[in-house]
């Protein structure tokens, strides 16, 4: 039996998709973007878990997280990030993360996430050539916004 609009599919029938139409539409299906690699620095156990979680819902795939710089780097050249996202807090600073990191990763992909920076230390931190600095109050949708932006197109 044939509707105004071809034949009549029973239960269970598949109808065709795109190709089998010869439809050009799958030409224009927008490219997946590559999911951005995350390395967490943090020695905050908790925050952290939640920072990862966060990021995950946000397309991120978190790759590692680390409580030490030492560590950092160690979980830098096993796991490849694109990013290495930095607590402001951490004991021993996030200096001494971004230079255990040099040579593994470029400075420009490090993230210090801080709850409180002051213009001094924010003037450092692009002076060492870091990435960013962003205040841990940022709203969940910027932040992953404003991490997506470093170091150049995912």
């Amino acid at each position: 039996m044939a509707g105004p609009n071809g034949p009549l599919l029973g239960a269970g029938a598949r109808v065709p998709g795109p190709e089998a139409r010869g439809d050009a539409t799958n030409m224009f299906q927008p490219c997946p973007q590559r999911v951005r690699r995350l390395l967490i620095v943090s020695d905050h156990l908790g925050a952290s878990d939640a920072l990862a979680a966060h990021l995950n819902r946000h397309g991120f795939a978190v790759v590692g997280e680390v409580r030490s710089a030492g560590s950092a780097a160690l979980a830098a050249r096993t796991c490849a990030p694109d990013l290495v996202l930095v607590d402001g807090a951490l004991r021993g600073g996030w200096r001494a993360v971004a230079d255990a990191l040099d040579g593994v990763t470029p400075r420009d992909h490090i993230v210090v996430l801080a709850a409180y920076l002051g213009a001094d230390e924010a003037r450092e931190a692009r002076a060492a050539g870091i990435g960013a600095t962003i205040l841990k109050h940022v709203e969940g949708g910027s932040l992953a916004s404003r991490l997506r932006a470093i170091g150049g197109p995912a």
